[in-house]
């Protein structure tokens, strides 16, 4: 655990001022509850927690902690395995999860905008109401929280239409590491609302923050495109024998450019979830829209897999089978369980290759394991778990295995998502990518204070 050293009881006093009492926390019992996350890291403790209301008072907290040289880490949901909600170095935890109003939606626009501690489920009961929906279901639940999830530039179920978060972002309200208040998008405009992203008047300022992972400022304020919701969603599930027979089905379906979704899943995560695999490879393919349409596109699905010769059709409850015990990588056991995700993006002709990698180092290391995989439009995104007993492994071994399951993907032509035990990846990125990401950073960040120690590449 990094320890460090109590902060100045007069910035403790300034941020009590910023906030009100009741919002700073300094005693060893509520930063212990801060020093970990979804994240096989381990403890990092801070040395104050704040927790702000508004975008005024974040730039106001900036302002101390870049006079100060404090550092600031973001956090609000704490699901990420990336360990970007760790205080690497000590210094303030900006909690968000009270900055939660949703402001609602612009109907002519079909955009909702909200406070970005808005956990995802709040936001989906909340449109539903109104007969709207967002795009996706995020990869990690209902608690992540929207900023954090367009922070992350995540993706979810539905990716095979919609893409990742970015893509359906029309603009945001950001606090910078110096303290100013930015809008991106047309609200940047006088009198304008947030009505779309991309502008005539000078670059996409939104995607300075998407995959950001904090270390570019605070972001306050999310607008995302939403859609009313359709009248039918349908499915079918697939069972394949090997990674090639999955990866052949998988590219005929998205070059018939049918599915709201497509999935794949194999044995070692129905044996990890405690379930009962019906086929070694399992892809599921979804539909929505119209009930006609949905019908039509769940039947050309089958017509598709029959006529490849490979692949079988399973009970249509498999999903629901599936979904419904993933909550089991998590469950309580002896020896305690813990796992770690570690992903990457890949073209779909690269899909049996990923596979083959990560259950090889799997079995090296004789590791309990589960692949989740989705599509995100023409390429995909594979994010697979190692299990590890915490008591008498600890994360080691499963971090070991997840550096060689990304140098793996590497070498077949793979990018990192979720990077594991490495969060820059940064030996495999092009040094000109990183000078400019650099000097981005230093323009923003002239005091180093974001998320210190989270992409030290770019740091000082």
């Amino acid at each position: 655990m990094f320890l460090g050293a109590a902060m100045n009881p007069e910035i403790i006093e300034r941020l009590r001022a910023i906030v009100g009492p009741e919002f700073v926390a300094d005693k060893d019992y509520d930063l212990i509850a801060y020093a970990r996350a979804w994240s096989y890291e381990g403890p990092r403790l801070p040395e104050a927690i704040v927790v702000p209301g508004s975008a005024e008072e974040v730039s106001e907290i900036m302002r101390l902690a870049g006079r100060t040289g404090t550092p600031v880490t973001v956090r609000a949901g704490g699901t990420t395995t990336t360990g970007m909600a760790l205080p690497r170095q000590g210094g303030i935890v900006l909690d968000l999860n009270r900055m939660d109003r949703i402001y609602g939606i612009d109907e002519d626009a079909m955009a909702v905008s909200m406070q970005s501690g808005v956990t995802v489920y709040r936001l989906i009961k909340y449109i539903e109401r109104r007969g709207f929906k967002i795009p996706w279901l995020p990869e990690f639940g209902g608690g992540v929280t929207i900023g954090g999830w367009t922070a992350f530039n995540g993706v979810g179920a539905g990716g095979s239409v919609y893409g990742r978060v970015g893509d359906f972002i029309v603009g945001l309200q950001v606090v910078l590491p110096t303290g100013e208040i930015v809008r991106t998008g047309s609200a940047s405009f006088k009198g304008a609302k947030q009505f779309a992203r991309y502008l005539g008047t000078g670059p996409d300022l939104t995607g300075l923050y998407l995959n950001s992972l904090g270390v570019s400022g605070v972001i306050t304020e999310v607008t995302m495109r939403v859609y009313p919701i359709p009248e039918a969603l349908g499915w079918v599930s697939f069972g394949f024998e090997t990674p090639e027979e999955a990866q052949e089905g998988i590219k005929k379906l998205v070059r018939a450019n049918i599915a709201y979704g497509i999935t794949c899943v194999d044995d070692e995560m129905f044996k990890t979830i405690r379930l009962p695999p019906p086929a070694p490879w399992v892809v599921q393919f979804f539909a929505e829209g119209w009930k006609p349409e949905v019908d039509f596109r769940v039947r050309k699905a089958r017509e598709i897999i029959a006529g490849a010769g490979f692949g079988k059709e399973l009970p249509q409850n498999t999903p629901r089978i599936l979904w419904g015990g993933a909550r089991g990588t998590s469950l309580r056991s002896k020896p305690p369980r813990r796992y770690m995700c570690v992903g990457c993006f890949h073209p779909l002709d690269a899909t049996a290759a990923v596979f083959n990698v990560y259950n090889a180092v799997g079995r090296k290391y004789n590791l309990r394991r589960g692949m989740l995989w989705w599509t995100c439009q023409t390429y995909a995104n594979a994010f697979p778990v190692y299990v590890y007993d915490e008591l008498a492994d600890g994360p080691e071994l499963a971090a070991r295995a997840a550096r060689e399951c990304r140098e793996g993907w590497g070498a077949v032509g793979a990018v990192p998502d979720y990077p594991g035990p490495d969060p820059d990846c940064t030996e495999d990125i092009a040094p000109e990518y990183l000078g400019l990401w650099k000097r981005i950073k230093e323009a923003l960040d002239p005091y180093h204070i974001m998320h210190r120690g989270q992409s030290p590449v770019i740091e000082r």
